[in-house]
Order: C-alpha cells, then structure tokens, then sequence
C-alpha cells in the first residue's frame, strides 16, 4: 500500500525522525511486517533519552499530516498533537533494554486525536485499495526538547526506542547515535530546540 510509505514517514517523526538512518538492522527485521497504515495509533510511542542540556516538550509539538492526490484532487490534512505517555509497564519493558530508563521520555498522539487519525488512515486507505494513490508527508510543528544552556561542541548523543504494538513491544530505534551527524544539511539543531526561557543578558536579534 503506497499510503504506508507516507505513514512510515510519521512515525519517524515521532521517532525523532532525522534518526532513521540509523535504526538497527535487527529492529528493521522485527518491523517488516508493521503496517502503519492499518496499525492502532494508541499502541504507537517513541521513548527518547534526551541530552543533559535539553528537556522534552512533547506538549509543544504538531506533526502536521499531508496528503495529496496524484490525480490532482483535494488533498487530506491533519494536526496530530503529541503528549508524554504514562504507561506504567513502559519503565519495566524498558529497564530490559537500557539503563537509566527513568530518564527516557515517552511521547505519543493526544487521545483526542485518535478517532480523527483512524478516519484519515480509513479515508487513504481506501482511496488507495480503490487505485487512487498519492504522497503524503508530516512536518513537525513546534519543538521536541527545548534546552537550559548552549548546544556544547562536539556531538549530541541521543537513545530512542519505538513501541509499534503491544505484540511487537518496545524496540530499539537509536542507541548513543549522534544527533548532528543525521541532520539534513538544511536543517538547524538550534531551531529544532530553541531555549526553553530566555537567557538573561540575551537581547532581541
């Protein structure tokens, strides 16, 4: 289904997207059968471990969903809203793969989201089942992490883990992988996490 592969895209969005360049080989095989274009959206959450200098804000980030028709019809959109997950068996699943798990944040879609999301997803699945096909893409809206300090030199490690689905369970995504090494050339670490207050003595630019 060629709306999986626009799917696919959200959920590195989530997943801290400019990461999947370096998704393990054995988490790739457990995922190829996973379709997000027919998977429940509750099940799907990323647990990040951000840097010492950064605080998650999954409260201030939309992913804002796209979809357009090649057969040049009105196109589909969608704000999802994501939320920090609290699901009290995630520190257990999670301490098995990695220490310190209690630093790790989970972020998710917003309840309230939910049934709007299924409809999309029914909406281009059917067009697509139909021969209608598209492109789609999701941008993100908003901040991930905001930071206390300056971005320090050197690289910025960053660990991720995925929950597709309860059957699957959780996944490693990215493991001490260095942020800035899989930032696209246009793309700014500094816009990507814009301080979370103001630096005193800092003035308008």
């Amino acid at each position: 289904m060629r709306s999986s592969l626009w799917l696919s895209r959200l959920i590195s969005g989530v997943g801290l997207f400019t990461l999947a360049g370096c998704i393990p080989i054995a988490t790739q095989w457990k995922l190829r059968h996973f379709d997000p274009a027919t998977a429940d959206i509750a099940q799907l959450r990323v647990a990040v471990r951000p840097p010492a200098w950064a605080t998650a804000t999954p409260e201030r980030t939309v992913l804002a969903a796209k979809y357009e028709f090649a057969d040049g019809g009105p196109g589909r959109t969608l704000d999802i809203h994501l939320r920090r997950g609290a699901h009290p068996e995630d520190r257990v699943a999670l301490e098995r793969l990695t220490p310190a798990a209690e630093s790790l944040v989970v972020y998710e879609a917003a309840a309230a989201d939910l049934v709007a999301i299924r409809a999309f997803q029914a909406e281009i699945g059917k067009a697509d089942q139909g021969g209608r096909h598209g492109r789609g893409e999701a941008t993100v809206v908003g901040s991930l992490a905001c930071r206390t300090a300056d971005i320090p030199e050197g690289p910025i490690l960053v660990d991720a883990y995925i929950h597709a689905s309860d059957e699957l369970g959780w996944l490693p995504l990215a493991e001490a992988a260095d942020l800035k090494a899989y930032m696209p050339a246009n793309e700014n670490i500094e816009d990507r996490a814009p301080f979370c207050e103001k630096p005193a003595g800092r003035g308008a630019r």
